[in-house]
């Protein structure tokens, strides 16, 4: 299964998004800024395709989508918060509104049994920007339908 986070709003202090699966829209994102600073030093993993694994964290006692082989961090997985003070450099998913993500544990669950739902298929997350998104899966006529109406794929 494939997860494209468009990342939509870069600022200073975070990066905004929006994660579809399998081409649809699903939810916000929320992650440190692109461009560290203090309170973030690393900023966000870097643009590109990382695969996907569910294993237990050890630091939040749950099953969680692990990113894998993202240079220069460790341990970087997709799970539950509000504000970008719950992360230091995980993707946080929710309903955004502004820069705060609500029913995120309820996204996270939804994310987790959808993935859980296709054991036998590996999962990839593709990180990238509107522009390359653009490029990549959409043709200009119909890039935005392709972005806001989702690339059509069977997610069953």
């Amino acid at each position: 299964m494939l997860l494209s986070l468009i990342r939509t709003n870069a600022t200073p202090n975070e990066t905004t998004g929006i994660l579809l699966i399998g081409g649809k829209p699903f939810c916000g994102t929320l992650e440190p800024p692109t461009v560290p600073n203090a309170a973030h030093p690393k900023g966000a993993i870097p643009i590109g395709w990382y695969k996907l694994t569910l294993t237990k964290s050890p630091h939040f006692g749950r099953v969680l989508p692990l990113v894998n082989y993202v240079p220069g961090f460790d341990g970087i997985r997709i799970h539950a918060g509000n504000t970008v003070k719950d992360t230091a450099g995980c993707i946080l998913v929710g309903q955004l509104s502004g820069t705060t993500l609500f029913h995120s544990r309820t996204s996270e669950q939804d994310l987790i049994a959808k993935l859980q739902k296709h054991p036998e298929d590996e999962h990839y997350i593709e990180i990238t920007t509107p522009d390359r998104f653009y490029t990549e899966h959409c043709s200009s006529a119909h890039a935005l339908a392709c972005l806001f109406g989702g690339a059509q794929f069977d997610l069953d």
